[in-house]
């Protein structure tokens, strides 16, 4: 396979490579530890992702920020808690299967980890207009398993108090916070303290900053429920891998197999988790 023009591989960190597209324009760069995307940008505009300086690259350490890979559950292991949070996906080397470009628009496959019998690719697409990402699932046994997954967005905002949440209003949700039900209320949804919520819905949300002028738009694939969240200041603190004050420069908006969204998948059958990001800038 020979590289497409605009993409190199380099060294992340040892033993970690990462793929660096320059496109027309825009830049994006995928750390093959977790098959994540770490950075898009277009020129001359603020990133699109969060990264934080103080992650650590090195297998069996998840990158904070970019888009990690939550798979093959989300959250709490179900039944052994001595499994890493959100599983073992973002945790783990992956491997490019092909990489291509159609004009301005870069196309990358990688290959994932295989996990009891399930086995994950990831899909992307990146160009001027934004990028998707698409995570398939195969289940190559015998039985039917359980799966839950999210596309974990960390959100490069201008500051926390600048942005609001439009379009998942009123919708049913559990507040993981508070360990009960409730609801999005309708109209934007502001930040307001440690925010940690399964919103289910299947529909595109809009994160809008005021402060740089522009909307995100996420819009999921094979989803029924949304993932919220922000650390807040006391929960923040706990994360050595989080500089102090950076809870503000980001939120995450995950389309996600989350909650009561977990998918069954019966021996051979494959599901896709997707998602299309696009933002332009308003005023």
């Amino acid at each position: 396979m020979s590289d497409p023009q605009g993409m190199s591989l380099s060294e992340l960190a040892p033993g970690v490579e990462e793929i660096l597209l320059a496109g027309d324009g825009f830049s994006a760069r995928i750390a093959l530890l977790g098959g994540q995307l770490i950075d898009y940008r277009r020129d001359g505009e603020p990133p699109l992702f969060y990264l934080s300086p103080q992650s650590a690259y090195q297998p069996g350490k998840a990158i904070r920020g970019g888009v990690p890979v939550c798979w093959p559950w989300f959250g709490p292991h179900p039944s052994d808690p001595g499994q890493p949070a959100h599983g073992v996906a973002r945790q783990r080397l992956w491997t490019l299967r092909e990489a291509g470009r159609d004009g301005a628009v870069f196309h990358v496959e990688l290959d994932g980890p295989l996990h009891e019998g399930l086995a994950a690719s990831l899909r992307f697409r990146i160009g001027p207009d934004g990028v998707d990402i698409a995570l398939d699932t195969v289940n190559r046994g015998d039985a039917a398993q359980t799966v839950g997954a999210a596309l974990h967005s960390y959100f490069a905002v201008s500051d926390l108090d600048s942005v609001e949440l439009l379009g998942l209003g009123g919708a049913p949700a559990r507040d993981k916070v508070a360990d009960a039900p409730t609801a999005l209320p309708d109209g934007p949804f502001r930040f307001d303290g440690e925010v940690d919520l399964i919103v289910y819905a299947d529909r595109a949300a809009t994160l809008r900053d005021a402060g740089w002028t522009r909307d995100i738009v996420v819009r999921p694939e094979g989803s029924a429920s949304t993932v919220i969240w922000n650390p807040a200041p006391v929960k923040a603190a706990r994360l050595a891998d989080l500089p102090d004050g950076d809870w503000r420069r980001f939120v995450c908006v995950e389309t996600a197999n989350a909650g009561d969204d977990a998918r069954l998948l019966a021996p051979g059958a494959v599901h896709t988790l997707a998602c299309r990001l696009r933002f332009s800038r308003r005023g």
